[in-house]
């Protein structure tokens, strides 16, 4: 008897360079490559930075994309990227689209339309900060009620969108932690250091000075900092490394894949944003077993971090409290111990096998237009 054939499935995401977004497709497109022919299609061309597996077919939309300087060039862009999207689709035969990040799962419902194929968007912003361009939150308002179901992270996230859209087309699906990740773990912490870790971009947003200003506050007692990530900041950072004496103690580097030998290595992870989606690099470190200070901020690190059993929660921008959090971990190994075997219990949950089974779930469901009420998390 012939089996049937397996139905295949389109991620959509402008492409595969460095990020959360892009390291959870890779993570999701690894795990279900068994049980469906995957397809990414980026907007651009772009080697990917995370490991993909070898059956796993990468369709630029363009070979490059000019960033647009006007409305008349990002509209003839965009309509360019749908037609692209609508081509791809059809000629892979592609039975479901998924759309990652906002301009993505935009011209994802549209292209899918179209083709007359269902379709899946991931929002990973948070809704209450407009640092998305207007135009894309112009057209988030009315396309996002025509997409077949949303993937959300955080039950925060769900209450403001459940105002606006169908709470039947809403789920709530963490974030993988890559299977490679999970077996890179050192369960005998021969390595560690005197390190204090955070991990981002480097921007605005992520307020790694807060960070900065709080270790120059406190006895350094033979411990440094480690930021490891891109951006635009990252000479005004360095700059205030050099203004605060912390050159030697405090260092910045960038372009790291193998991110597990220093979740290894450090000893205590901190993370400071402003804002998030879903904090990947959290999760991860906690994953690890670090004992974790984080601001509270709107939306993720309250899903994750259960104060003072599994790690810190403080206010944003509060650089004393996080002084006097990082101090009390310095100096108590044994509290250190103690959160660290919480943070790896509390993250097992988010396991790729457990995650991408939900995902196969919610995909086949959706295939089958059943709308399905049961929240996956």
């Amino acid at each position: 008897m012939n089996q049937a054939p397996r139905r295949k499935i389109a991620f959509v995401i402008a492409s595969l360079a460095p990020g959360g977004a892009e390291r959870v497709i890779s993570n999701l497109s690894n795990g279900l490559i068994n049980s469906f022919e995957v397809v990414i299609v980026t907007f651009e061309n772009s080697k990917p930075f995370y490991e993909l597996d070898e059956r796993i077919q990468v369709i630029p939309c363009l070979e490059s994309i000019k960033q647009p300087s006007n409305f008349y060039q990002s509209l003839k862009l965009n309509s360019t990227l749908i037609s692209r999207l609508y081509q791809i689709i059809k000629k892979e035969q592609i039975d479901i689209v998924i759309g990652f990040i906002t301009s993505a799962n935009i011209l994802s419902i549209i292209a899918s339309k179209l083709s007359g194929v269902p379709n899946i968007i991931c929002e990973r912003n948070n809704p209450l900060m407009e640092d998305v361009p207007k135009f894309w939150v112009f057209l988030r308002k009315f396309m996002y009620p025509l997409a077949d179901k949303i993937v959300l992270q955080t039950q925060g996230v769900k209450r403001i969108y459940q105002k606006k859209i169908n709470p039947k087309k809403l789920f709530i699906l963490p974030n993988p932690i890559a299977t490679e990740l999970t077996n890179s773990r050192d369960s005998n912490n021969n390595g560690k250091e005197n390190l204090i870790l955070t991990v981002g971009r480097l921007d605005k947003n992520k307020c790694q000075e807060d960070l900065i200003n709080a270790f120059g506050k406190i006895k350094k007692n033979g411990w440094k900092v480690l930021l490891i990530g891109d951006g635009y900041r990252e000479a005004e950072l360095n700059h205030l490394i050099e203004s605060n004496e912390l050159s030697g103690k405090v260092e910045i580097i960038s372009q790291v894949k193998d991110i597990h030998k220093y979740y290894n290595k450090a000893s205590i992870f901190v993370f400071t944003s402003k804002t998030e989606g879903f904090p990947n690099a959290l999760l991860e470190a906690m994953h690890f077993g670090l004992p974790s200070i984080s601001t509270d901020c709107d939306f993720g690190p309250s899903d994750l971090i259960v104060e003072g059993e599994n790690g810190f929660l403080v206010p944003v921008n509060n650089v004393d409290m996080l002084a006097e959090k990082l101090t009390l971990l310095i100096i108590d190994r044994e509290l250190r111990n103690k959160l660290s075997c919480k943070a790896i219990v509390s993250t097992n949950n988010y396991a790729a096998e457990k995650v991408v089974s939900k995902w196969e779930e919610l995909i086949n469901s959706t295939l089958h237009s059943n709308l399905d009420k049961t929240d996956y998390i």
